[in-house]
């Protein structure tokens, strides 16, 4: 992998997981640049991305053997939220089971390990979630990363979980979705019911980074510090960006067929004066050149 070199701390192989998805490709590619050496993996086999199966132990044992990395990032995960309430068992096995590999093998070569959790470990009740707080999933898929994050930690101590949420800045985002539908003439209905924390895809490698070299453990709630309606999150990016909000319906999400927590708040704070970073608004990240 070709990447301009800026250097960090300290240079490690890290093995990241999913390293095939929108935001497994940027996390790769922005520590590549940092300058470490990078083994990405993925159950699909794109160039430059290891093909393994994750559920397979041998498989897993020879990346180890093969690499030895000294951190993990994992990522991998089925996160279609219906499939997982349809498909239990296959999401249990994929996003609870591989975690628990992953995480085993990690204490036995003694490889750091971060994990990629969700706002969905919460959302039986609403509140300004800490990270200290009790989770409360009310999804297959959400009980997956509780079960997942709860071995981690007890199994593992050189550890640390980022819970995040709704990111933007990435490849078929909600910004996307807006602009691409409002530029159209055409109308897009956003829900006013389903409210959780846009995240920018910057400020969350910003935390990432200082996760990573400041070494940080324990649970860590890395999103943007607002709390919108996809409706709002809609209106925010439309006035922002010139386009004419007459095209934006308000609708309520049907919650006797959508399975998603309505409302699902995380409040960053403490994490944001522990990694001495604090997310800009939505507003504010839309004015920076590079969410032009």
């Amino acid at each position: 992998m070709i990447c301009k070199i800026r250097f960090p701390l300290t240079l490690m192989k890290i093995l990241v997981t999913g390293a095939a998805g929108s935001v497994g490709q940027i996390i790769t590619n922005h520590l590549c640049k940092a300058g470490h050496q990078m083994i990405p993996v993925d159950f699909i086999e794109p160039e430059k991305i290891i093909f393994a199966d994750l559920r397979d132990e041998k498989v897993v044992f020879q990346l180890f053997d093969q690499y030895n990395p000294d951190l993990v990032i994992h990522l991998a995960a089925i996160k279609n939220i219906q499939f997982c309430e349809q498909n239990k068992e296959l999401s249990h096995i994929t996003n609870f089971g591989v975690t628990k590999l992953i995480t085993e093998i990690c204490q036995e070569y003694k490889a750091r390990m971060i994990y990629f959790s969700t706002d969905y470990v919460f959302g039986k009740y609403d509140q300004f979630w800490q990270e200290r707080d009790q989770p409360c999933p009310t999804t297959q898929y959400g009980k997956d990363k509780v079960a997942s994050e709860l071995f981690i930690q007890n199994k593992l101590r050189n550890h640390s979980i980022i819970r995040t949420a709704q990111l933007y800045g990435i490849k078929n985002d909600f910004i996307t979705l807006i602009c691409n539908t409002l530029n159209c003439g055409n109308k897009l209905k956003a829900f006013t019911n389903l409210v959780n924390c846009p995240t920018w895809i910057n400020d969350l490698l910003v935390m990432l980074d200082r996760i990573i070299n400041q070494s940080q453990h324990g649970t860590f709630h890395c999103v943007g510090p607002e709390a919108l309606s996809r409706y709002d999150f809609a209106i925010k990016i439309a006035t922002k960006l010139g386009l004419d909000t007459a095209y934006i319906e308000p609708v309520a999400l049907d919650f006797s067929v959508d399975i998603r927590p309505s409302i699902v708040r995380l409040n960053g704070e403490k994490t944001y004066q522990t990694l001495g970073f604090y997310p800009k608004t939505l507003t504010e990240n839309l004015s920076k050149t590079t969410m032009k």
